[in-house]
């Protein structure tokens, strides 16, 4: 019992010790302060410079074309590298809109119809996938560019639909 009355009494000063409020220390507000000044370029130097050049000759140009030439069949290299990567591409992910999706050809055509008379520009085609007829304007390379879109003909086609799907590239 007396090991129980002194395990009691070293738990309480236990429990005392960590409730004790921590102290607070204060910080002084030193002014720091730092000259970065040393480390600026000093752009006086090049504005003289550049006032004290005569205007550019043909023996300065022809001292950098070399130069030029180089880098240009650098680019060239590297550009007809990403020409054959994308090339080897077929399609690429986009946008379509969807104004029809059902069972009924005719409904189908339908929309079809309706859309080549209030937006000639876009080019409708119809897909089936037994058992669902599907009814699909544009493609687009962006979600922006088919929204503007897909607005106009939300009003004319209340179900209509933006959804991503992969557009075949055409290489020409």
């Amino acid at each position: 019992m007396c090991y129980h009355r002194i395990g009691y009494i070293i738990l309480l000063a236990v429990i005392f010790t960590a409730c004790k409020t921590s102290v607070v220390t204060t910080s002084t507000t030193d002014n720091y302060q730092e000259d970065l000044s040393v480390l600026r370029p000093d752009l006086s130097e090049v504005k003289e410079i550049q006032d004290n050049t005569p205007a550019t000759t043909a023996s300065s140009s022809t001292k950098y074309s070399s130069v030029d030439m180089s880098i240009t069949e650098e680019m060239d290299s590297i550009n007809s590298i990403i020409i054959q990567r994308n090339s080897e591409k077929k399609y690429v992910d986009g946008y379509t809109i969807q104004i029809y999706t059902g069972n009924d050809n005719e409904a189908a055509r339908e929309a079809k119809e309706q859309t080549l008379l209030m937006f000639p520009e876009l080019e409708p085609v119809i897909s089936y996938n037994q058992p669902t007829f599907k009814v699909k304007v544009g493609s687009y390379h962006n979600r922006l560019e088919a929204h503007r879109v897909f607005e106009s003909l939300k009003k004319e086609f209340p179900y209509a639909l933006l959804i991503p799907e992969r557009i075949p590239i055409k290489y020409e």
